[in-house]
C-alpha cells in the first residue's frame, strides 16, 4: 500500500469514527480524543490530517453525505420493476431514515442551530445532499408517475413524511404508528403504479379493439 492510500485510509477511519461518535455521544460532546481513541490512532495522529475540530467535523460531514448518497443509489439499483415496487422504495427509503448515517446528519443539523460556525459548513453540504438526492429520485422514479409535476409533488410529500416520522422516532413515538403509516403510504404509492400501469393497457385494447372492428 502506497503512503497516499495509507493517508486515505487513516482519514477514512478518522472519519468514520467522527460519525459514530456523533451518533452515540452528541456533538458538543464528541472531542478529538474521543475520535482518535475511536480511531485506534494517536491524538498527534489524528492532528496530522485534521489540526481543528473544525476541520475534521467539516470533513465528516462531507463523508457523511457522500456515504448517505451512495447508500440511496446503492439501495435502489436491483429493484423490481413491477407492482411492488412501490412497497420495495417505501422500505428502502425508510431504512435510509433509520440509519446511523441519518442520526448522525440529523445531531449535526440540530446542532447548527445554535452554532453559526457549523451551520456555515453543514448548511451548503445539505443543501448539495438534498439536490443530488432529488436528481437520483428523478432519473430513478420519475417515470413512474403521470407527468414530472405530479412526481416532483409526490416525491416531496414522500421525503418529507418520511423526514418527520424519522424524527417522531428519535422522540420515542409508537412503533406501531409509525410503521402504520408507512403502510398507509405503500398503499397509496401501490394504487398509484396500479393506474399508471392500467393506462397503457387500456390504451392498447382499445387500439386492438378499433383495428379489428376496421
Amino acid at each position: 500500500m502506497s503512503q497516499e492510500e495509507k493517508s486515505a485510509s487513516t482519514r477514512e477511519r478518522l472519519l468514520d469514527a467522527t460519525i459514530e461518535c456523533l451518533v452515540t455521544r452528541g456533538y458538543a460532546r464528541t472531542t478529538t480524543n474521543d475520535v482518535a481513541e475511536r480511531a485506534g490512532l494517536s491524538r498527534g495522529a489524528m492532528l496530522h490530517h485534521y489540526p481543528a475540530r473544525a476541520e475534521l467535523v467539516a470533513a465528516a460531514i462531507e463523508h457523511l453525505g457522500m456515504r448517505r448518497i451512495a447508500e440511496f443509489v446503492s439501495a435502489v439499483t436491483d429493484l423490481p420493476d413491477d407492482l411492488t415496487l412501490s412497497d420495495h422504495i417505501v422500505d428502502l427509503l425508510w431504512a435510509q431514515f433509520e440509519s446511523s448515517t441519518f442520526d448522525a446528519a440529523l445531531e449535526l443539523s440540530i446542532a447548527a442551530r445554535t452554532d453559526e460556525e457549523l451551520a456555515a459548513v453543514i448548511h451548503p453540504i445539505e443543501q448539495r445532499f438534498d439536490e443530488l438526492t432529488a436528481n437520483a429520485a428523478r432519473a430513478m422514479f420519475a417515470r413512474l408517475s403521470r407527468s414530472p409535476e405530479t412526481f416532483e409533488s409526490q416525491r416531496r410529500f414522500v421525503y418529507y413524511l418520511m423526514y418527520g416520522l424519522a424524527l417522531k422516532r428519535r422522540g420515542g413515538a409508537d412503533p406501531r404508528e409509525i410503521r402504520a403509516t408507512l403502510d398507509d403510504l405503500k398503499v397509496a404509492m401501490r394504487k398509484e403504479r396500479e393506474r399508471i400501469v392500467a393506462v397503457p393497457a387500456q390504451a392498447a385494447k382499445g387500439s386492438k379493439d378499433g383495428g379489428t372492428r376496421s
